[in-house]
């Protein structure tokens, strides 16, 4: 009996002990799932731009006006009237103004705001009337050559507001006009000059570079 009674006692002892050591089990899940819910919302917020906020919309704008509108086809034709008058040849001028007027005419504008847009109509007008005399001045280098002294003067502000998608170089040629000068652009650093072509082919000067 006495043995029976330490047995009994012995194993309630054990139960006891075994129960302290583990103890009750906590359920932590919920809270580490609060925890990760709250890391991610935190990291999300410093990751992903506002697409309410005014500097995105901006940048928005200007990359959707980037990749619609393009300076590019105007200013290689422009570029390649430039370099027929450097060469005295009224022919490829004519030609490369009759390209230049279609390219101005077909451009489009549509992705620009108003405001742009305006100022676009105004300096593409002047562009297609002097190319227009360009293309029409066959035999008349001279003719188109003060044509060209007005175009250059709105490939420049075409630049200035628009950009480009390549080096260029605004030169300027001061014998032109009198010795009132004249700009033109070029994609060369070094001087080639379509107002004076071969009589005084490298006279002038760099002016700017964009």
């Amino acid at each position: 009996m006495k043995k029976l009674i330490v047995i009994i006692i012995t194993g309630m002892v054990f139960t006891a002990c075994s129960k302290s050591k583990t103890g009750p089990v906590k359920d932590y899940s919920s809270h580490t799932e609060m925890a990760m819910t709250d890391s991610m919302s935190a990291n999300s917020g410093s990751q992903i731009s506002d697409p309410e906020s005014s500097e995105f919309i901006a940048k928005t704008a200007e990359k959707m006006e980037a990749e619609t509108f393009s300076t590019k086809a105007i200013i290689n034709n422009y570029l390649m009237l430039k370099n027929a008058l450097t060469k005295d040849d009224s022919k490829a001028a004519a030609k490369a103004g009759k390209t230049l007027y279609e390219t101005v005419k077909k451009t489009d504008v549509s992705a620009l705001d108003s405001k742009k847009r305006s100022v676009y109509k105004e300096i593409a007008e002047s562009m297609e009337e002097n190319a227009e005399h360009i293309a029409a001045g066959t035999g008349s280098i001279e003719h188109q050559r003060e044509h060209f002294d007005m175009l250059s003067k709105d490939v420049n502000d075409l630049i200035d507001t628009f950009g480009s998608e390549q080096k260029l170089y605004k030169d300027l040629c001061p014998m032109y006009n009198d010795n009132k000068g004249a700009i033109w652009i070029s994609e060369k650093k070094e001087i080639v000059n379509p107002y004076q072509g071969s009589k005084m082919l490298t006279c002038g000067s760099l002016q700017k570079e964009w």
